[in-house]
C-alpha cells in the first residue's frame, strides 16, 4: 500500500483538531503519518470536505479519487445526513454501495466505519435526541450492509460508547485532537490486524451542563448551523479539498 486516499466530510477533513497553522489536521492525517513511520513512505491524499452529505461526496469526490488509482481508500460519512430534515437511509444505502463498489473495483483495500453517537453532553431535549440515535442506528446498518455487499472493511466505532468529554471538540459533535487520534490508533490496529475493534475508552460521567453553557453552545454552534440552513448553504461551502493530489510522507 503505496498511496492511500481519504474520502469524506468534516470528521475525515479533521475539524475539531487543528495544526499550529489553523488548518484542520484529523484522524486521516494522523493515520497517514503512521502509515508512513510503519512503511517509510507514503504518498497521502484527502478530498475530504465539510458539510457534505453522502450524495455529495459521491458526486464530488469518487471520481477524482478513482482517478487517483488508490492502494487503499477510507470513506467515513453520513452524519450530515442525519442533520438533514429529510433523513432517506434507502438512497444513503445505495449511494454508499456505489462508492464502495467503484473503490474496490480499482483493485484498492477500502475502510469505512460506524459512526458513534456524538456530542456526548450536547444539551438537545430528550425526544429530539432520541430521534437523533434512531437514525443513526439505521445510518450504521446501512453502513453495514453497503460494507458487507462489497466486502468492505468496516470498523464499527459504534460498538462502544465513547463517554469521555475529552474525546469531544467544543461544538461536541467533532473529535478532539485526542478522540481523533484514537480513531487515527484504531484504524491502524484494524487494518494490519484484520480484527473488527472499536474506540476504548474509560468510563466516565460526563459533567452536568449548566445554562450559561448551554447558552453559549446554542449561540456558539447551534445558530450559525441554523443561518446556513436558513440561507441555503453549508459548512463547505467555498471549501476544497486540502490535499486533491498526492503529498509524499515519509517515516
Amino acid at each position: 500500500m503505496r498511496r492511500y486516499v481519504a474520502l469524506g466530510d468534516s470528521l475525515t477533513e479533521g475539524i475539531g483538531d487543528f495544526a499550529d497553522d489553523g488548518r484542520p489536521r484529523g484522524w486521516a492525517d494522523r493515520f497517514a503519518q503512521g502509515m508512513a513511520t510503519r512503511r517509510g513512505e507514503l504518498e497521502y491524499a484527502n478530498l475530504a470536505v465539510r458539510g457534505l452529505t453522502t450524495a455529495q461526496v459521491l458526486a464530488s469526490q469518487l471520481a477524482p479519487a478513482v482517478a487517483l488509482g488508490p492502494d487503499l481508500a477510507s470513506v467515513i460519512v453520513g452524519m450530515n445526513d442525519l442533520l438533514r430534515p429529510r433523513f432517506d437511509v434507502g438512497r444513503i444505502r445505495r449511494d454508499l454501495s456505489t462508492i464502495y463498489g467503484e473503490l474496490a473495483a480499482t483493485g484498492a483495500t477500502v475502510l469505512t466505519a460506524t459512526l458513534p453517537e456524538p456530542g456526548i453532553g450536547v444539551p438537545l431535549p430528550a425526544q429530539m435526541r432520541a430521534s437523533f440515535v434512531r437514525r443513526g442506528r439505521r445510518l450504521n446498518d446501512a453502513i453495514r450492509h453497503a460494507a458487507a455487499e462489497h466486502r468492505i472493511r468496516c470498523l464499527d466505532l459504534a460498538r462502544s460508547a465513547p463517554t469521555d468529554p475529552a474525546i469531544w471538540s467544543t461544538d461536541r459533535l467533532h473529535p478532539s485532537p485526542y478522540g481523533h487520534q484514537l480513531i487515527a490508533d484504531e484504524f491502524l490496529a484494524f487494518l494490519h490486524n484484520a480484527t473488527p475493534s472499536a474506540i476504548r475508552i474509560p468510563a466516565h460521567v460526563p459533567a452536568v451542563v449548566g445554562p450559561a453553557e448551554q447558552v453559549r453552545w446554542v449561540a456558539g454552534h447551534v445558530g450559525p448551523w441554523l443561518w446556513r440552513r436558513l440561507t441555503f448553504r453549508t459548512a463547505g461551502a467555498g471549501v476544497t479539498a486540502k490535499l486533491p493530489a498526492y503529498q509524499l510522507l515519509r517515516a
